[in-house]
């Protein structure tokens, strides 16, 4: 193989892109069953007393930056699955303009209509 080669394993890449969807699909559902129940414990330190007047910024403040973290994690890797698909996408659609114009310019045997020697284009 030359440095300059280009190689593509589509149905690996397939394969891999499944892969990636699913633990895409596994990710969003987990935060949003994080959200869920991070949410029902928001009044743990109360309401309305000095306890709960000192903790409840504070408590806002850290579910907020865990939920918000949890959404940039799921965000990436469902980005990483996107991209593995749009590139896979790429792929196939150069592969297949490449197959469709080596057929469009293949030797035409039926019309060699008295020409020397193979009858291909020169």
């Amino acid at each position: 193989m030359t440095d300059n080669a280009y190689f593509a394993n589509p149905a690996a890449l397939a394969s891999g892109t499944r892969q990636i969807q699913a633990i895409s699909n596994f990710a969003v559902e987990m935060i949003n069953e994080f959200i869920t129940d991070v949410s029902a414990t928001a009044d743990w330190c109360g309401k309305d007393d000095s306890y709960a007047e000192q903790m409840i910024p504070q408590e806002k403040k850290q579910r907020e930056g865990a939920i918000s973290t949890g959404k940039a994690l799921t965000d990436a890797i469902v980005g990483v699955g996107d991209g593995t698909l749009a590139n896979l996408k790429n792929i196939l659609g150069t592969q297949g303009g490449n197959l469709e114009a080596i057929h469009d310019s293949s030797i035409d045997t039926s019309n060699t209509g008295g020409t020397h020697g193979s009858g291909g284009r020169h």
